[in-house]
């Protein structure tokens, strides 16, 4: 079964108490075909963030549809790294994939709980980085950093934060922590800044 049909089909959150707060429909990474259009041959820099905004039904990374403005980390990512668009994102070899895979409502609650992002790390981050081998993983705000950390070859995330302006290498893959681009974390836009460059 290919990485687009498991994430489609995915339901393990489904008896969770808040699986309310989970969107198992229209999945943006399977509805906008992330993998058949956007992954690179090679993967040179993973970024990887959090979750689809729950906001828009349109709403996503990936998405161009025109008009469509809730696409803020998109604008916020390519400028950090003087791209014009997605086609030069992924010219790059520049992937971007979430943590989370389903939309989340973060409405009552801003932080995911800890049972989807151990369950989603699991079930597909970790084998999307064996599969997609990049030579660099961009780390994109805390979620997805504790979703990182859970495995063991990247536990000793676990002792710094995304704005420490860490780079190390861990277990043959070269890490990169930022702070989330954009929204309430501005007052980090410099060490936002200092992250990407780390990538010219």
């Amino acid at each position: 079964m290919s990485l687009t049909r498991k994430i489609d089909v995915c339901k393990k959150c489904a008896d969770l108490e808040f699986s309310n707060r989970l969107n198992f429909v229209g999945k943006p990474f399977v509805k906008f075909q992330v993998e058949e259009i956007w992954k690179p041959e090679q993967v040179k820099v993973l970024f990887v963030a959090e979750s689809p905004p729950w906001n828009g039904k349109q709403s996503y990374f990936y998405n161009q549809t025109p008009g469509d403005k809730r696409t803020n980390l998109r604008k916020e990512v390519l400028s950090l790294l003087n791209l014009k668009s997605l086609e030069e994102f992924r010219t790059k070899e520049y992937y971007l994939i979430d943590v989370i895979k389903c939309r989340f409502n973060k409405k009552v609650k801003k932080n995911i709980p800890e049972e989807t992002i151990m369950t989603c790390s699991e079930q597909f981050l970790e084998k999307e980085i064996k599969q997609l081998n990049p030579k660099k993983i961009f780390v994109l705000g805390n979620t997805a950093k504790k979703a990182l950390q859970r495995m063991t070859k990247f536990k000793e995330l676990t002792y710094h934060k995304v704005t420490d302006n860490y780079e190390a290498e861990l277990s043959g893959y070269h890490i990169i922590l930022s702070a989330y681009p954009g929204g309430q974390t501005r007052k980090y836009q410099n060490k936002i800044k200092e992250a990407f460059a780390k990538l010219s």
